[in-house]
């Protein structure tokens, strides 16, 4: 508190620390350690908050889905360098730089360079507070310190990768930018959140020489030239700088705060009135976060109106049954969601942010629809953006049928959703637990262990769980004595087949009138070793989408279940958008049924054609759905569906040879060369080109006495200067032209062989060759030989 003495602070919390080894079992003493690290605020929230989160240090993972997935981040952490984040501040600064910049958004052409930087201290920050990680920590302050030399040598408090002359650019009436603030408010909170979850104070001196920077600009700007400038992306501004005066209680960082609050897109929303259409998801979500932030710190209930009624118009007119919100980055209109299933939805830093909005409703008001909302995000939109064996991460999650997770590569992506990746994997632990003065609050049910430091004294409880796997889960109370106190736990809205929930082994009668969407709220006297064991009875269901009742996904519990499609490489993954379900929406249970032996696995019987379905966080690398049509059984659909599946049969038959694009096992068997060409992937599929007059062939089996034909599957959505030869044996056999032919999706062309470059021959080079040295070849998702339709009847 302003006022105190801090020498007299230290001399009580060192009392405090040895009370609570006292109180604790050797056991949680490593999760103690973390916790005394964490810097807690001056100023403190205004508001009174239902319900309070934890620290990072009181909370620890246990064996299971999330600790692994918290370790895969933490290994990935260990192999990124500082020097090579450093290397465009260093050279910004006038400083040597050892080594080379990252590629992907953090190249020095990048106008968003620097934000990774951020990312990764405030991914640093949050694994060391969890579980002290040595190495992390040494890096995490090498990193600050050589950034704490960038400011110096620049003198006036400015750090950045990129000059000054961007935010002239900025303040300019007409200036061309892309988003400086928003890296700046990247690396601000990764300074932060190093000041508060490790008690690095040259974290914090950087964070206030930026601030002070900052504001002497923004204090030279008019009101209106303000507003001018946050018609440009500035990411969480008005709200790292509300923590910045939270933990100096400087109240000039508060004043800076309040002047990134955009007026004409708040405003309308604290008067009720939808201004979503058209709007950059991610963009404009932190603007909310910032007046939440706002509310809690200074009281004005603009805040709170604003985020309620932001909350309820998301919720309730644009969020898929995954909980994402947006296509292309953007939101369309209300209740108009059917036509925006494509490959590039759900952006993860929307759904990251959108899991921020909905901690801050629960810690308001402690209701349970924010906390349902919470859980249906984390699995479905948080949890599937990284890849369990490379700890690699996607930017969009497709919903559109025939779609693919589309991952990164190590150290050349480092766009906003892979900083935002690690930020998120490193923080697993929030938002499991929450408490009150009297109560512990249990909103997700996963291995782990939370300390409490409770007014009544200290109490830790274990979780041990296989949940989503197994809809149990059992948790063992730790106490130093005897102790009447409340343990709530949440009963999802999908929880309508009932529960069970015992105390040690014996039944309650709260479980008995417990509804789904609440909170069934045990109170006793606790004693140590005492368990609960709480069992939700998951079952299938349908969500259809909410401009279309004949459109829905197939949940299972709060998991989203995505159907696979059997791709054979010949056949197109989007040609599953002919897929229709002839079963009961109403009751899925009739015709889809567990995969014996697998968990979470279902299959469907009786439809036109069956499909295996698995929770959409532990797809991969397959190719799914989400949204199905339902039809009724004697529908055109249907019999259409079967026709066009008849005709596929019938090319797959044809089938000679294939190459799998950008597999490099299937392309080195197939002889792959060429010049200046490259491959790489979105989330329809792997692809490969050649620019500036390249090319690139492979060598592919032919059938000698037969004709035969090449088949090219391309991306509709290409254009450009994209007009290339096809060449077969070094003669040219077609010229193709690429611009926007089928836009969203992947479509396949059939070129004759003329009969003579393939007579008496095994095998013949399929050679893709720009048609001048301004196109590009390509690119091409597929490729396969088969035999004419002539010679396969």
């Amino acid at each position: 508190m302003p006022g105190e003495n801090p020498q007299a602070l230290e001399v009580n919390e060192m009392i405090n620390v040895c009370r609570l080894v006292i109180a604790l079992s050797a056991s949680a003493w490593f999760t103690l350690c973390a916790h005394a690290t964490i810097q807690k605020p001056i100023v403190k929230n205004v508001v009174p908050m239902a319900l309070e989160g934890f620290d990072y240090g009181d909370l620890k993972l246990l064996d299971g889905t999330l600790k692994r997935a918290f370790e895969k981040n933490r290994d990935y952490l260990h192999r990124l360098s500082p020097d090579h984040y450093l290397y465009m501040f260093r050279k910004t600064a006038g400083l040597p730089a050892p080594g080379e910049p990252y590629g992907g958004w953090e190249r020095p052409d990048c106008e968003l360079r620097g934000h990774s930087i951020g990312h990764y201290l405030s991914a640093c920050a949050r694994t060391i507070a969890t579980c002290g990680d040595s190495v992390l920590k040494e890096n995490a302050d090498y990193t600050v310190r050589e950034l704490a030399k960038c400011q110096a040598a620049h003198g006036n408090g400015y750090l950045s990768a990129y000059p000054s002359s961007f935010f002239d650019r900025l303040e300019e009436k007409y200036g061309r930018v892309w988003a400086p603030y928003y890296t700046m408010h990247k690396v601000m909170v990764g300074l932060w959140e190093m000041y508060a979850y490790t008690r690095n104070k040259q974290a914090l001196d950087l964070l206030k020489g930026m601030a002070d920077y900052f504001k002497g600009r923004c204090d030279e700007l008019s009101d209106e030239q303000m507003q001018r400038v946050l018609n440009v992306e500035f990411g969480g501004m008005e709200e790292v700088l509300l923590n910045l005066y939270s933990s100096t209680g400087q109240k000039k960082y508060l004043d800076l705060a309040l002047r990134f609050e955009h007026q004409s897109f708040l405003d309308p929303l604290a008067e009720d009135k939808d201004v979503l259409t058209g709007r950059h998801a991610n963009t404009h979500i932190p603007k909310i976060a910032g007046a939440a932030r706002a509310y809690e710190l200074t009281g004005n209930v603009k805040g709170k109106k604003i985020l309620s009624f932001f909350w309820d118009t998301v919720a309730s007119t644009r969020t898929f049954a995954t909980g994402g919100s947006n296509n292309g980055e953007h939101w369309g209109p209300p209740n108009k969601l059917a036509e925006t299933l494509t490959m590039h939805t759900q952006e993860f830093c929307t759904s990251y942010n959108w899991l921020k909005i909905c901690r801050y409703l629960l810690r308001w008001t402690g209701e349970n629809k924010y906390a349902d909302m919470y859980e249906r995000n984390f699995y479905n939109g948080i949890l599937v953006s990284q890849n369990p064996e490379t700890a690699m991460l996607i930017y969009f999650l497709p919903l559109k049928t025939g779609g693919r997770k589309s991952f990164g590569t190590p150290f050349n992506t480092f766009t906003c959703c892979y900083g935002t990746g690690i930020q998120s994997y490193a923080g697993l632990t929030e938002g499991i637990y929450f408490h009150t003065d009297d109560a512990l609050y249990v909103n997700l049910y996963a291995n782990s262990e939370v300390n409490w430091h409770a007014p009544f004294g200290e109490m830790r409880l274990i979780q041990r769980t296989g949940y989503p796997e197994t809809p149990s889960t059992r948790m063992t109370v730790h106490l130093g004595k005897p102790t009447k106190f409340k343990i709530a736990l949440r009963i999802p809205w999908w929880a309508v087949k009932g529960l069970r929930c015992t105390v040690n082994r014996e039944g309650l009668k709260e479980a008995a009138k417990a509804e789904p969407g609440s909170w069934l709220v045990i109170e006793r006297t606790w004693r140590d070793g005492d368990q609960i064991e709480l069992t939700l009875l998951m079952s299938l269901h349908t969500q259809p989408i909410n401009d279309d009742p004949t459109l829905a996904a197939i949940m299972y519990g709060p998991l989203v279940l995505a159907g696979l499609i059997e791709d054979s490489g010949v056949l197109l993954p989007t040609e599953a958008e002919e897929q229709v379900f002839t079963g009961d929406m109403k009751d899925p249970s009739q015709w889809i049924k567990p995969v014996a032996g697998k968990a979470l696995t279902f299959r469907t019987e009786g439809q036109p054609i069956n499909l295996t379905f698995v929770p959409i966080h532990k797809v991969v690398d397959e190719t799914y759905g989400v949204y199905w049509q339902f039809v009724e059984p004697d529908s055109p659909r249907v019999k259409e569906l079967l026709e066009a599946r008849q005709e596929r049969r019938q090319r797959e038959a044809r089938r000679i040879d294939l190459v799998h694009i950008g597999d490099g096992a299937s392309e080195k068997a197939h002889d792959l060369r060429g010049e200046r060409t490259s491959s790489g992937s979105i989330s329809a599929g792997r692809w490969r080109h050649a620019v500036n007059w390249g090319w690139f062939s492979y060598r592919l089996k032919v059938e000698p006495q037969s004709a035969n034909t090449v088949l090219v599957t391309f991306w509709g959505s290409d254009y450009g200067k994209r007009t290339f030869n096809i060449l077969v044996e070094g003669q040219e056999i077609a010229q193709q032209t690429l611009c926007q032919i089928a836009p969203g999706r992947l479509f396949q062309m059939e070129y004759p062989i003329p009969k003579k470059l393939t007579q008496g021959k095994q095998s013949a080079v399929v050679r893709f060759q720009a048609a001048s040295p301004q196109d590009i070849a390509g690119g091409i998702f597929g490729l396969a030989t088969l035999r004419a339709e002539e010679s396969a009847q």
